[in-house]
């Protein structure tokens, strides 16, 4: 089984706890648009982001 990305693990910790994008993005405080990059990863979140993505989803948190 391949390893999930950053990305991929929130987007599947999201859709486990039936919250949309833009209600992940405003409970970390980020753009909707920041989160769909992550999510598709487009985009490599800041440190900051990425903490508090871990601790609005209880995921652990890699940093590559």
């Amino acid at each position: 089984m391949a390893e999930l990305s950053f990305g991929q693990l929130v987007k599947t910790h999201r859709r486990d706890r039936d919250l949309t994008q833009d209600e992940l993005a405003r409970r970390v405080g980020c753009a909707p648009v920041t989160l769909r990059k992550i999510e598709y990863d487009d985009l490599r979140p800041s440190v900051q982001i990425a903490e508090r993505l871990a601790m609005a989803l209880n995921i652990p948190l890699i940093i590559w």
